[in-house]
């Protein structure tokens, strides 16, 4: 009888244990990581990161996180299935000249990006892209010098495609810099397709210095439509502020503006355009824009009081108010 000893035993509970951690080739891990030292031919583990975003989400699982180790630029992506992109505490860098930083198309997702610096260089396209998917959250970033001659470049473009609707959060995030010198374009575009609806929810965000519009919340498209708050924000010297607006044949919008500043935006600072738009504003300062308040072909603005109008080339006034309960 062959003896058992307790060098076998050990060995045996070892490989016991590595087989219970064992995963088919193809399985794909619910966290990965991605480091400046790291090597895409890697499994994406903490001991063996990955070096960019597009090497590590092709073997993170649906639903699952991507984090980084280190600082270090990782790279353009493509999304096209949920996915936490979770970057805190390190320099998380994403350059794009010439093409979009984050792309999201994929029906039904929802992704969160937080920890990013995404720089176009001047030249880039739009920095986060989404074309499709349920939700996009943005939080703790900044989105800088998008700034493309070619496509009508944006910092953040919102243009989802179904027809169920989708959600866009943008919490603590500078938008600057974005943006061409002419057409429609500038810092963050919100504009669903037709028959879309769309929910916005925009906080302690900063979107400063873009070229031609700051913030432009647009349901031009037949059916659309757009519910928008933005609190305590500061939309500041860019063209247009904040621009609300349909057009004929086109959705409803309805926009809130809580708590904040619109400041030495060179043409407007608030401005609705048609009958089926609505800009409600509460406890806001808008000052030293060219226009402050400007309505065009039956937009609507409307205060619910606390807001500060003054120093503007032109004030202008709300179209009605609303007294406080």
């Amino acid at each position: 009888m062959k003896q058992v000893t307790s060098t076998s035993l050990a060995l045996a509970a070892l490989f016991a244990g590595a087989a219970g951690f064992a995963t088919p080739a193809s399985a794909q891990a619910t966290r990965t990581w991605v480091s400046g030292v790291g090597d895409d031919v890697n499994p994406c583990s903490r001991t063996a990161p990955c070096r960019t975003f597009a090497g590590a989400i092709s073997k993170t699982a649906a639903g699952g996180e991507i984090n980084c180790l280190d600082p270090a630029s990782f790279g353009a992506v493509t999304i096209t299935k949920s996915i936490s992109l979770i970057c805190e505490g390190v320099v998380n860098g994403v350059t794009a000249s010439g093409t979009n930083g984050i792309n999201i198309n994929g029906a039904g997702i929802t992704v969160l990006l937080s920890g990013f610096d995404i720089n176009g260089l001047s030249a880039g396209l739009s920095g986060v892209n989404f074309i499709n998917g349920s939700s996009l959250h943005i939080k703790n970033s900044t989105i800088r010098l998008f700034n493309s001659t070619t496509t009508p470049p944006f910092g953040i473009k919102f243009t989802p495609a179904d027809v169920n609707g989708a959600t866009l959060v943008v919490d603590n995030v500078t938008v600057e810099n974005n943006g061409a010198t002419s057409g429609a374009t500038g810092g963050i575009l919100v504009q669903p397709a037709t028959g879309v609806p769309a929910t916005v929810l925009i906080s302690n965000t900063r979107v400063t210095d873009n070229n031609r519009g700051g913030v432009r919340i647009d349901a031009s498209a037949a059916g659309s439509s757009i519910k928008a708050t933005i609190s305590d924000s500061q939309i500041t010297d860019n063209q247009i502020g904040l621009y609300a607006r349909s057009a004929a044949g086109g959705g409803t919008v309805n926009v809130t503006l809580a708590n904040s500043v619109v400041s030495g935006n060179a043409s407007s600072g608030i401005l609705s355009e048609d009958a089926l738009t609505t800009v409600t504003v509460s406890n806001s300062l808008v000052t030293q824009n060219g226009n402050g308040l400007r309505v065009m072909t039956g937009g609507a603005l409307v205060s619910q009081g606390g807001n500060v109008v003054v120093s503007n080339t032109t004030n202008g006034s709300f179209t009605a108010t609303i007294a406080k309960q």
